[in-house]
């Protein structure tokens, strides 16, 4: 344990004390009192990761009851939210695909397709590393590049030329590119980062409101095609400038990582076809449950996870196309914390915390509100690069939520930014699993990534502010200054 998880081991167990016996603040019943105390333990421990994150996110289970917050029937139904099984068959296409090298297939041919100039070679990366992580997990996506990258670098690394100088601003350009892709290309699904799942799922289980994956990427994919391009800009003309014309051999290396994946096997293609059926299903659900009333999007994601495993596999050995030993690294702890994060955030609404800290900003209705929201989202950005996405967005959402009420606001005003802000961490290694993967080649330093990052996050802010304003608005039918009916 880490001096800081140690720290937050017991700062966490002290304020959870002090909250429990001191007396109720007027206006406050002393359950939401309670609930308040839970909160703090384990937004501490999340932020601290003192004991790990699914395990505070299972507090819930054993404190709702025992401080008689809620019933422990009340307690664990948000573990079985629709969103989670939402999220957990995306899990399991993605690890066909990783288990078939289906992904690896669709990078090498995005990067081949759009050419071996140096600027083309990042720009296929980044449409690669972004598209894959709107199905795949970001980490997955990362760890997949980095080595097709790395063998493109060490090809130009060998020329010995007057260009090699040149080569370093290029070889930073096109890993934080990956990173930074991984990052942004999650923002365009609701399976493509945790936070988006966990937003819809909290919007579901709290106010009844339910965020389809097709108007999801109506806000994802507009956002993922405005900052890559600000990314590859950022990156490669103002921060790390590349001047090479030239990329001596780009074209043959991954021409010949295709070659060495051969033609397309059975078990690609079935997966593929799964895939592709699965997203169209999702994109398009909207006018098929015309058909279909009891269409879900949950119900489609874990369709496709039991087809995969009804599906033979074609191969001469025999099998489907998953067998249950392959979900060994399907990220069970990301679907107890979308679990223990709506267990709390159920417990904030019922109690009436939520309402009583809504009444307690209500006095901020005076300041801007777009002022407000940059404040949140940079809050959210920076408190992301030292803490985990997903930990932080359960902790934040209830909040918003009551305080967007509490000034008169819509609760998706302040939700929606937030969840998307939480995924928007780019100067740190720890911030993301991409930037950790990226900073562990060796080929990118700490102030390197700081240097592109800070500009980005502020980028980001303000993309985001006035997204809010915008996009968002127009999508989710926001009015500024109105609480629509579902929230009141």
């Amino acid at each position: 344990m880490t001096d800081s998880s140690r720290f937050g081991l017991y700062l966490g167990f002290i304020l959870f004390l002090i909250f429990l016996f001191l007396p109720a603040p007027e206006g406050l019943d002393e359950a939401a009192w309670r609930t308040a105390a839970v909160a703090i333990l384990m937004a501490t421990w999340w932020i601290s990761e003192a004991i790990p994150i699914a395990a505070t996110s299972l507090i819930p289970i054993v404190l709702f009851p025992v401080l008689d917050i809620a019933p422990i029937s009340d307690a664990t139904t948000p573990y079985a939210n629709p969103l989670i099984f939402l999220f957990m068959g995306g899990f399991i296409i993605a690890i066909a695909m990783q288990t078939w090298g289906l992904h690896k297939r669709i990078a090498l041919n995005i990067v081949n397709v759009v050419g071996v100039k140096p600027s083309s070679i990042i720009i296929g990366f980044i449409i690669a590393s972004a598209f894959l992580s709107m199905w795949v997990s970001n980490t997955a996506t990362a760890l997949m590049m980095l080595p097709i990258a790395v063998s493109v670098l060490q090809f130009v690394g060998n020329k010995k030329d007057d260009a090699a100088p040149k080569v370093t601003n290029f070889e930073i350009v096109l890993l934080l590119s990956i990173a930074y892709a991984c990052n942004i290309g999650g923002i365009g699904t609701l399976i493509g980062t945790p936070p988006n799942a966990l937003l819809a799922a909290f919007m579901l289980e709290n106010y009844g409101l339910e965020i389809s994956f097709a108007r999801w990427m109506m806000i994802g994919v507009p956002l993922v095609l405005l900052l890559l391009p600000i990314m590859y800009i950022l990156l490669s003309r103002f921060i790390f400038p590349i001047k090479m014309k030239e990329l001596p051999g780009g074209k043959s290396i991954i021409l010949n990582q295709l070659e060495a994946l051969g033609n397309i096997s059975k078990p690609e293609f079935r997966v593929a076809i799964i895939f592709t059926t699965t997203a169209f299903l999702w994109i398009f659900r909207p006018l098929i449950s015309e058909l279909i009333p009891g269409l879900s999007d949950a119900g489609i994601a874990v369709t496709a996870g039991v087809v995969l495993f009804l599906i033979p596999n074609g191969k001469n050995s025999g099998g489907n196309l998953l067998q249950w030993s392959n979900l060994r690294d399907l990220p069970w702890g990301i679907l107890i914390l979308f679990g223990g994060g709506l267990s709390l955030a159920s417990a904030i609404s019922s109690t009436g915390l939520a309402a009583w800290i809504g009444q307690g900003v209500s006095g901020l209705d005076a300041l801007s509100i777009i002022f407000l929201l940059f404040v949140v989202i940079m809050i959210v950005v920076f408190l992301t690069e030292i803490t985990s996405n997903t930990a932080t967005a359960a902790a934040f959402l209830p909040i918003l939520a009551s305080s967007a009420i509490g000034i008169g606001q819509n609760p998706m005003l302040f939700v929606i930014p937030a969840a998307i802000a939480a995924s928007c961490a780019f100067m740190l290694p720890v911030a993301t699993p991409p930037n950790a993967i990226i900073y562990g080649s060796g080929k990118v330093s700490i102030p390197q990534m700081a240097k592109a990052g800070i500009w980005l996050n502020i980028i980001v802010s303000v993309i985001l502010s006035i997204a809010c304003y915008t996009l968002f608005s127009y999508v989710f039918g926001i009015e500024i200054g109105i609480i629509p009916d579902w929230a009141q």
